[in-house]
């Protein structure tokens, strides 16, 4: 039996080689398919929140999904700087450098600590922040409640993301899914005790749902570290030394990779918010049926970004083997598998939309009848805007493992704030088709982005093939 049951050392040897095609798609999807238990799990505890806590109310729904949805917004911005983490651990894993993958975890650790503090700040502040927004004052009210019971997740989980980036490229990702798996069902169990005062639990209401949330990051953290520092194959890069010794390469690196990456999500999750904002303005009812058609196409996202993840690391261990043919193969692969993925849960959002709503909602009473029209409208538009959100993730990633960050930046701000949002401001308000509108103009701005970063992936990929074989 291996030392590691999780993965023998000729399968880590083997992940670095050069594969055909079939073996690449297996590869990948060995990746993907553990890493989307781990997106699922980050994103799974929101969304556990949010139908927990819809069993209170719309009005309790709206808050949690509008306040929290901001806060784990700005959670990914950040974490979007500490993902080159992966990026440079998988570069060093491929060109045989593993002197450096332990002094790379311990810079992107220690710049994870620095940048929760001030996603902690911005979490008290918010509540004001919203006040000025013409959002309704239960609302207001109810996230304040939910964002001081939740803030103390954001160092634990920010502290995570760069384990799960070390551990990935490392290609060992069965440890990150059973990690998650473990978390999202003790956050089911904390959440509806904590909410409804189950199994002798307080009864919080809203806030438990934050608690729960808070004691499931820590606990994730503690696990995957435990593994990370004992496990063999993983412990010998991370020691303490190695963790504590600078890399001032690393830190650049990330710096310069990452902040572009960051302003990516920016670009991204600003038009979710401003957006949210906008369906505020139409009625708690439309908020919440469009969190809920917004929710469904995340989650479902969250499996193209398993695959997107996956592209990374494959991506970028080509790149340190100067192996241009497989960086193409890649990446190619991992669109295709993505948009059979994305389809699949497209065809189920035309198919049955409440009985999505229904995970929400629960069975709704008369006010939360109101959201029920909307959920249907927007999720026949959602559908169109899930394929495209899918293909978009996947061929960013497989960028970031060239390291090619600044320019899909402009890309990215171009597609969803001039077409996505000024063009679904302009269907919304000015040719009157309300909510339907910022749909519209989001589907939009988000398949041109994809189509955007394909292109760009197929130029570069080709030039590092011509490069590689001079």
């Amino acid at each position: 039996m291996p030392n590691n049951p999780l993965m023998t050392e000729k399968s880590v040897d083997s992940a670095t080689q050069t594969t055909t095609p079939r073996v690449e798609l297996g590869h990948i999807l060995r990746l993907g398919l553990p890493l989307a238990g781990a997106n699922l799990a980050e994103f799974g505890m929101v969304m556990t929140d949010m139908a927990v806590v819809g069993r209170l109310g719309v009005v309790e729904l709206a808050a949690v999904g509008l306040a929290g949805g901001i806060m784990f917004d700005l959670l990914a911005i950040l974490m979007g700087v500490l993902t080159v983490v992966g990026v440079l651990v998988a570069e060093a894993f491929g060109a045989g450098d593993s002197r450096r993958i332990g002094a790379i975890a311990g810079q992107g650790l220690r710049i994870a600590l620095v940048l929760s503090i001030p996603l902690v700040a911005v979490s008290f502040l918010l509540p004001l922040l919203l006040s000025w927004t013409g959002q309704e004052d239960a609302v207001i009210a109810l996230g304040r409640t939910y964002l001081t019971a939740v803030f103390w997740s954001f160092p634990a989980a920010m502290a995570y993301a760069v384990l799960v980036d070390v551990v990935t490229a490392l290609h060992r990702p069965r440890v990150v899914f059973l990690v998650s798996v473990g978390a999202v069902v003790l956050n089911g169990f904390l959440s509806a005790g904590l909410v409804f005062g189950l199994v002798g639990l307080p009864r919080l209401g809203v806030a438990g749902a934050g608690y729960a949330t808070s004691i499931v990051s820590v606990a994730m953290l503690a696990c995957l570290a435990f593994y990370a520092l004992r496990a063999r194959g993983l412990k010998e890069h991370l020691t303490w030394r190695a963790l504590a010794s600078g890399d001032r390469q690393a830190r650049r690196d990330i710096v310069r990779i990452g902040l572009p990456v960051a302003g990516m999500t920016v670009a991204e999750s600003g038009m979710f918010t401003v957006i949210a904002i906008l369906m505020g303005g139409f009625g708690a009812a439309v908020l919440a049926a469009s969190k809920i058609v917004q929710g469904y196409a995340t989650m479902a996202g969250m499996f193209a970004f398993a695959l997107a993840d996956a592209a990374t690391i494959r991506v970028a261990l080509a790149v340190g083997r100067r192996d241009g043919r497989q960086v193409r193969r890649a990446g190619n692969l991992a669109l295709a598998a993505g948009a059979v993925v994305v389809l699949a849960f497209a065809t189920a959002a035309l198919a049955a939309p409440e009985l999505i709503a229904s995970i929400f909602l629960g069975a709704p009473d008369e006010a939360d009848r109101e959201a029920l029209p909307w959920i249907a409208s927007l999720f026949a538009i959602g559908a169109l805007y899930l394929v495209a959100y899918g293909l978009q993730i996947i061929s960013e990633h497989a960028l970031r493992g060239l390291k090619d960050t600044l320019m899909p930046m402009w890309l990215m701000l171009a597609g969803l704030w001039l077409v996505g949002l000024g063009g679904g401001v302009a269907l919304a308000y000015g040719l009157g088709l309300g909510p339907t509108g910022l749909w519209w103009g989001m589907a939009a701005g988000v398949g041109l982005t994809a189509f955007l970063f394909i292109v760009r992936f197929q130029r570069l990929a080709a030039a590092f093939t011509s490069d590689s074989r001079r």
